[in-house]
């Protein structure tokens, strides 16, 4: 299996750009399996309770200082 950017129960943050998707925090859930294209997570926003997919290239990590 290929390494990931991200992994499960990581905390990122997420650009605007994605349809209906706000910038924010959010928590991985999954790691998908990437098929052809980008590499996508199943994600939870810190507010939500619901999960919504977003592309790897939507996302950074979120560092503690």
């Amino acid at each position: 299996m290929a390494q990931t950017k991200f992994s499960a129960g990581q905390r990122v943050l997420a650009a605007r750009g994605g349809v209906g998707a706000p910038a924010g925090h959010f928590q991985i859930v999954s790691v998908l399996p990437r098929d052809a294209g980008a590499q996508r997570y199943r994600v939870r926003g810190e507010t939500e309770n619901f999960e919504r997919v977003i592309d790897e290239v939507r996302l950074e990590a979120v560092v503690y200082e």
